[in-house]
């Protein structure tokens, strides 16, 4: 049995595949009823029968509210799907669990799959994967390992067989699935593929192609034809009268997008709906769609994945002209119009050599064939000998180069024991060799091959020992991942008091190579009591780490309450943090609490993404009103460039707001999530906009903080204080043009505290501090002992005893509730000074 995952499934949003890896070689394995490659990612409920694949897509005409499809863009939602044969809800998680359980009837070869690799688009967000990761294990999979599906597509091109010299080049990804898209700039350096950057979109795909055509083409047909109040909305609200109806039209919007892929022309039979219009007239005729209409209605979608495209070229200052191709995967691609439009507006050749609909599968088990198993054969004691020996091998299982250097670890009672390596063809042989610790043989390789060695372990007497690892596979001029890239930033939400708001602490930055690490300190806000019920909460969002906490995802949050502390936890207390991010995207957060000497870790499983229509409206039109006072903000201040492009976004958001409220409150399609993805970037840019205020207030409270700490210096510092000041001053061209507020802020805290330390020094600043302290005195914990301080402070001024009331100072300050002091200590009296 082979020690490597070898399995890679392509889970699609409207059709999955298997294929199998073996002897660099790939078998995308057949449907054995109807010997089709693709299974149609469709499950249907027929009394106590699951049907998946074409059964549950045929079974659609009979029963549309008892079939579930397009699934995959649910992913990582709360979204259920209501299953009208049963009368329960299937989450996305167990229908896309059905259609791994059915893709394993497709390896005839009868061996059990117990692990695989799974794609996803590179745009899916953590939770979206770990969810994915789940569907695998709830499918009967012991080990899943994901892979990002431009990584996928390149694999499957660059290792197809008489493939050309990829050696140092670059191109780009087109992958335009049945329900996602991404574009990937891919490169090739020293033998491996990296994703170099990407855009994308979770909500773009063939699917919103049917939606279109239904939309734009049907739904005017048959308004012509009968007299609807409300077609559209009867049609995608779940109780809607024409519901039924809107997943039947879907299909034969398939149909016809398929058909017009090849004809110039298709016709649809509106009498197969048995539709009747609220006056009870049955509909019942022929339209007809061209293929110039089905181009126009999809114009503006694939314009903007072009427009994506471009971003990364901006991005990665390249030209066309500095890309070998734009690699054309996913089943949508095979429309013509798309591909002729792409290679028109970007002017980089379209390559569609490859399998559109399969070389994501087949990259996938390319992939598979270089990962190795992590779980134990469920009918072997593979690892069990006598001697107990284990062996570690390392060596690259692709390579450009014609000779592969073997190097192993071996762990156990070695005494008396020899190994052998040598090819299946007999083109080589190391002999029979005293077994080490350590053993190294460079094994000669065949160019443009795959070559298989067997390892062998045997005694004094050339008995076979099974120490668990026996092959060694390495495939000649072929490609293998440098590594997989994270889609987006990802952070820590951090208090920030002199705001009174978050800021994001970035960990892990866009386009990082996975797996990855890092580590951070904070501190506790408030002092959480043993026992209590109070928490303290640790949380990890994804997106834009410069934008905003609030326009970012969820991803999960790290809560240690007062129940689970062994001790009080102070005001200030540190905690350290590790946290560390798989290569299938698990994310683990572990918090030591060093004012307790406790650890805690979790794996983040991730926020389930809610999206309710009511509350997305309501989102959307304070969305509105933020813009209308950031416009007036910004003409008060005569920025007319930001006026300008504010009225540009409020158009955005007054159409954004147009659709929301036209939603129908039980939806049931994907719309929702689209809408509140643009709610999200509408609010990031707002954000990015209006983000120059901090920008302008952060540089000029540095410029202020510089030259009182200058003057203070000047009058009342020491040596030592003007180099702290000089050593600041010299780190200024640095942050001072960051487009960051918080490298800003963060020197002029220093310069603040600087000051402070100063200040504590004079004794103009005491005496206002005192007296400071004096207006508050009724707020004060313990007035008797407040009471005996005062009269010790107007001691020590009457005899000029600095130092004195400097103590007593800090001791009144101590006496004042956490929650009446100000929010920063060292600013509070920068102006009696």
């Amino acid at each position: 049995m082979s020690s490597m995952i070898n399995f890679g499934i392509d889970l699609g949003t409207t059709n999955s595949l298997i294929a199998k890896f073996d002897k660099g070689n790939v078998e995308v394995f057949k449907n054995p009823k109807g010997f089709k490659e693709s299974l149609p990612s469709v499950v249907g409920f027929r009394n106590n029968r699951i049907l998946v694949g074409d059964a549950a897509k045929n079974y659609v005409e009979r029963d549309a509210k008892s079939v579930a499809s397009r699934f995959k863009r649910k992913m990582g939602t709360t979204e259920t799907l209501k299953i009208k044969s049963t009368g329960d809800s299937k989450t996305p998680v167990e229908l896309s669990s059905f259609v791994l359980k059915e893709l394993k009837s497709f390896v005839h070869s009868g061996e059990s799959v117990e692990s695989a690799v799974l794609t996803i688009p590179a745009s899916f967000d953590t939770v979206q994967s770990n969810a994915t990761k789940q569907a695998g294990i709830e499918a009967g999979f012991k080990q899943v390992v994901l892979l990002q599906e431009p990584i996928a597509a390149s694999l499957a091109y660059a290792n197809k067989a008489n493939s050309e010299d990829l050696r140092n080049s670059q191109w780009i990804v087109y992958d335009l699935g049945g329900g996602t898209f991404d574009v990937a700039l891919v490169k090739i350096i020293e033998g491996e593929l990296t994703v170099v950057d990407h855009e994308g979109d979770n909500y773009l795909g063939g699917s919103d192609f049917d939606e279109l055509i239904v939309e734009k083409l049907i739904v005017p047909a048959l308004e012509r034809q009968g007299v609807f109040e409300d077609l559209i909305g009867e049609l995608k609200s779940e109780t809607g009268k024409y519901n039924q109806i809107w997943f039947r039209l879907l299909e034969a919007a398939e149909q016809a997008k398929v058909e017009l892929s090849t004809a110039t022309s298709t016709d649809i039979d509106l009498g197969m709906t048995d539709l009747e219009d609220d006056e009870g007239d049955l509909i019942d005729s022929l339209i007809t769609i061209t293929r110039s209409e089905f181009e126009e209605v999809i114009r503006e979608e694939v314009d903007g994945t072009a427009e994506m495209m471009k971003k990364i070229i901006t991005r990665n200052s390249l030209q066309p002209s500095d890309l070998k191709f734009t690699l054309m995967v996913g089943g949508s691609t095979l429309i013509p119009f798309v591909r002729s439009r792409i290679e028109e507006l970007m002017g980089i050749p379209v390559n569609v050599s490859i399998d559109p609909t399969n070389a994501i599968t087949i990259g996938a088990a390319y992939f598979a064939g270089t990962k190795q198993k992590e779980i134990m054969p469920s009918d072997s004691n593979i690892f069990e000998n006598t001697r107990n020996i284990k062996v570690k091998a390392v060596f690259e299982r692709n390579s450009q180069d014609i000779e592969e250097m073997f190097n192993a670890k071996i762990n156990g009672d070695i005494d008396g024991l020899f190994y052998r390596i040598y090819s299946e063809d007999g083109s080589f042989d190391s002999g029979l060799k005293s077994l080490a610790n350590r053993i190294s043989e460079d094994l000669p390789l065949r160019e443009g091959a795959f070559n298989h060695f067997n390892f062998q372990v045997v005694d004094g007497q050339n008995n076979p020992i099974d120490v668990g690892f026996n092959s060694i596979q390495i495939a000649q001029g072929r490609y293998s991942v440098a590594g997989q890239v994270l889609p987006e930033d990802i952070s820590l939400v951090k208090d920030d008091l002199n705001n009174k708001d978050t800021l994001l602490d970035c960990v892990f930055e866009r386009n990082c190579v996975l797996p990855t690490r890092g580590k951070r300190t904070v501190e506790v806000a408030k002092t959480i009591a043993q026992g209590s019920d109070d928490e303290v909460k640790i949380m990890v969002v994804e997106g834009p780490a410069a934008r905003h906490s609030t326009t970012n995802k969820q991803i999960g949050v790290l809560s240690i309450s007062g129940e689970q502390i062994s001790k009080d936890l102070l005001k200030g207390t540190e905690i350290d943090l590790i946290i560390e991010m798989s290569e299938s995207r698990d994310l683990t957060v572990s918090a030591y609490l060093n004012g307790t000497d406790q650890e805690f870790s979790q794996v983040f499983q991730g926020t389930k993404r809610l999206v309710e229509p009511k509350i997305l409206t309501t989102e959307v039109f304070q969305l509105e009103d933020r813009i209308q006072v950031e416009m007036e903000d910004a003409a008060s201040h005569n920025k007319p460039e930001v006026v300008y492009q504010l009225q540009k976004l409020l158009k955005e958001a007054n159409s954004l707001s147009a659709e929301t409220t036209d939603l129908p409150m039980d939806d049931v399609t994907d719309d929702r999530f689209k809408l509140e993805d643009k709610k999200r970037q509408l609010a990031q840019q707002i954000y990015q906009l209006t983000s120059s205020k901090r920008l302008d207030a952060a540089k000029l409270e540095y410029m202020e903080a510089k030259e009182e700490v200058t003057r203070l210096i000047r009058e009342n510092g020491n040596d030592h204080e003007l180099h702290q000041l000089q050593e600041i001053v010299a780190r200024e061209q640095i942050f001072i043009h960051s487009a960051s507020p918080e490298k800003i802020e963060a020197p002029t805290a220093e310069l603040h505290t600087l000051g402070f330390q100063i200040r504590w020094r004079m004794p103009e600043f005491l005496l206002g501090m005192f007296e400071y302290l004096k207006e508050r005195r009724i707020s004060m914990n313990d007035q008797s002992y407040a009471k005996q301080l005062f009269e010790s402070g107007h001691r020590a001024i009457e005899n000029e005893a600095w130092d004195d009331l400097r103590d007593i100072n800090g001791m009144l300050w101590e006496l004042m509730p956490e929650t009446e002091r100000p929010a920063e200590d060292i600013q509070m009296f920068t102006g009696i000074v």
